[in-house]
């Protein structure tokens, strides 16, 4: 019995991008000033985790 291996090459191919696709645009929804830190909070923030971050800049500001 003769084993026969067959190479099989991999294709890349690239994705062609469209050009009607938004660009990611950053969008502030909270700007707070506390001392001398600013603190700002983008749309899509954990809300959870921004409010703890904003106790913690408020409780160690002064």
């Amino acid at each position: 019995m003769e084993e026969k291996h067959d190479v099989v090459a991999p294709v890349f191919r690239t994705k062609k991008e469209t050009l009607d696709k938004p660009k990611f645009l950053p969008r502030p929804v909270v700007k707070m000033k506390a001392g001398n830190i600013q603190l700002t909070i983008f749309k899509g923030t954990n809300p959870s985790l921004a409010a703890e971050i904003v106790k913690a800049v408020v409780r160690y500001a002064h």
